[in-house]
């Protein structure tokens, strides 16, 4: 079998792969499309949630099967509405389309099955020595169940949703008022230029795509419209996309604030070297075939604007900013796969990185290290200095595909040492270490 055979069996492994982050702002397909086009899921993850090379180029093209060849592949037939005919006659008749053949839904479930969590304790002030939260140690369980959707209509329009939030609380109940709907409609004038709309499903922020680089940039998840551009066939290619999306009720955000067309205004730029074509998924050449990990190094740069008040939370650096930019770089060589980022809040002078190193030691078992480090604006009310707070962790993550559509994951969150502390009114305290171990099904 020749290696581009095996590619794309591979590739269609992963579009029923849904990521087990997906909705904490990570890549995935859904099940509905393992099951039009009968294939797995790392045909568009190497291991959910992150996207390999086809399933970049499977978004790009509106959810379809690059190289118009979606029909071909397909193994579900879409059902018609409306004859052929109907082109020559319109717009005396409708325009004809067709929709799913089938349900385009599927179900998943996750939650941690084991969480950890170090004492709290004051190390100054009014409360020194005494234990502001204690140590946590208890069992969990798969709690949290989400509806997931998509799929095609016509030959121009895609559409990837969820309903979540079905979650027991306190007293096992779900509460109708912790459902959320997230939702993003594309229409494709042609392959590689597409325009969307929805709420929280941009290529930039939202619960589909934290990379690296977005991982330390405000986010954009209100509703909004957004422009995309594609282009790269034999091998590398461009990324372009930019948009504007309201406020919306994001807990990073100002919530308060009226709610405007372009609250919340971005732009990023993608250059990808080597590897399969961005908009073809093809091409190129492959480390590790089995889930359609190509050699090569992508370099990005991104720009954030919001009207004033908006970026109010202090968690990622950018409180009180109105313009963060950051440039970043990542790549993938055999199995290994890593990048590196940073991000500027222009009006106070914030600096956040990060820095991600994972190995796949086989195609269903990764390794990764994480480095984060955050400057957040300081009760001085001064640009970030030594009373401001900046609290790097080391994140050390395995995680396992057991079958393509499940998966366990041991986390390990670890803060620096040294670094500044925080603090409340009665005093300054430690940060809580953790280890959490999560599970994941989609069916």
């Amino acid at each position: 079998m020749k290696r581009q055979s095996v590619v794309k069996i591979a590739s269609l492994a992963t579009l029923g792969m849904v990521p087990m982050l997906f909705w904490s702002q990570d890549s995935q397909a859904i099940p509905a499309f393992a099951r039009k086009y009968q294939t797995s899921c790392y045909t568009c993850h190497a291991g959910f949630p992150a996207r390999n090379a086809f399933g970049e180029a499977f978004k790009a093209n509106g959810y379809r099967w690059p190289g118009g060849e979606d029909e071909d592949h397909a193994k579900q037939e879409q059902t018609k509405m409306g004859s052929d005919g109907w082109k020559k006659s319109f717009p005396s008749s409708p325009w004809p389309t067709d929709i799913p053949g089938f349900a385009p839904v599927a179900i998943f479930v996750t939650g941690p099955l084991f969480n950890y969590a170090d004492e709290i304790k004051y190390k100054s002030g009014a409360k020194n020595g005494q234990v502001k939260t204690g140590q946590v140690a208890d069992w969990a369980g798969p709690f949290d169940a989400r509806i997931l959707y998509g799929g095609t209509i016509g030959s121009n329009i895609g559409f990837f949703g969820s309903f979540e939030g079905f979650a027991a609380g306190n007293n096992n109940k779900v509460s109708a008022n912790n459902i959320v709907a997230r939702f993003r409609g594309t229409w494709t004038f042609t392959p590689g230029l597409m325009l969307s709309v929805g709420n929280q499903f941009s290529f930039m922020s939202s619960g589909e795509d934290e990379a690296t680089w977005s991982a330390i940039l405000p986010p954009s998840n209100g509703a909004g419209v957004e422009l995309a551009y594609a282009t790269g066939e034999k091998s590398g290619g461009f990324r372009f996309y930019a948009g504007a999306v309201s406020n919306g009720t994001d807990q990073a955000l100002n919530s308060s604030t009226t709610n405007g067309l372009d609250d919340i205004k971005y732009a990023r730029a993608e250059f990808k070297i080597g590897g399969a074509g961005v908009l073809s998924g093809a091409g190129g050449t492959y480390g590790n075939e089995y889930i359609g990990l190509d050699n090569s190094l992508e370099i990005g740069a991104s720009v954030v604007n919001a009207l004033p008040g908006i970026f109010s939370s202090s968690s990622y650096g950018y409180k009180n900013n109105r313009t963060v930019y950051g440039v970043d770089i990542a790549g993938n060589y055999g199995s290994f796969t890593g990048g590196a980022a940073w991000s500027r809040g222009v009006d106070n002078d914030l600096n956040n990185y990060q820095v991600d190193a994972g190995y796949f030691v086989y195609p269903w078992l990764k390794a990764a290290v994480t480095y984060k480090s955050v400057e957040t604006w300081g009760s001085d009310g001064v640009h970030a200095g030594n009373s401001n707070i900046t609290n790097p962790t080391y994140t050390f993550t395995v995680t396992a595909w057991p079958r393509a559509n499940v998966s366990f994951a041991a986390a390990y969150v670890l803060f620096e040492k040294g670094n500044n502390p925080v603090a409340d009114a009665n005093g300054i305290f430690n940060n809580a270490n953790t280890f959490k171990f999560t599970t994941a099904l989609a069916f």
